[in-house]
């Protein structure tokens, strides 16, 4: 089976967040003694809160991607539901953002579990407890769980 070398990420921005910075910080350290192709593709341009030593882009040029794309939020979920160009996809549920006041107000349930259920996608959860929030919200099993964007665990859960 032939590996994938590109790897892209989708989040709302790059700005000082837990995300970001788990995600950027883990990126540049698998980068310092080992070979991927890694792109972020972001929603809202931002300052990012590390220097990424890997590729920036907005969300608008992920349609010619065609390496497994990990989106990292409900939005972004939606958006990879969309892409024709990758062949793997998934949705690495970093945070249980259904169970906030705002994301109720903001987007109907139909919407938020939409992002779940496409078949498509495979679910990744950050924690056993979110493992068992997200099966109880959408019934849908979780392919992986993978602790604080474990980036050498994703490269082997995007390789299977």
């Amino acid at each position: 089976m032939q590996r994938n070398n590109q790897i892209g990420f989708l989040v709302e921005d790059t700005s000082s967040s837990q995300l970001s910075f788990n995600l950027i910080k883990n990126i540049n350290t698998y980068l310092e003694d080992k070979s991927c192709d890694f792109t972020v593709f972001f929603e809202n341009s931002s300052a990012s809160v590390l220097n990424p030593n890997f590729a920036l882009m907005s969300i608008n040029e992920v349609w010619s991607f065609n390496g497994a794309l990990i989106a990292t939020n409900i939005d972004t979920a939606r958006s990879l539901s969309k892409c024709f160009a990758t062949k793997k996809k998934f949705f690495y549920v970093w945070d249980i953002e259904w169970t906030r006041e705002r994301v109720k107000s903001v987007t109907p349930y139909e919407m938020t579990v939409q992002a779940f259920s496409d078949p498509d996608i495979k679910l990744i959860a950050r924690s056993e407890d979110h493992a068992r929030a997200i099966e109880n919200y959408c019934n849908r099993k979780i392919t992986d769980i993978v602790n604080d964007f474990n980036i050498e665990k994703l490269v082997r859960i995007t390789n299977e």
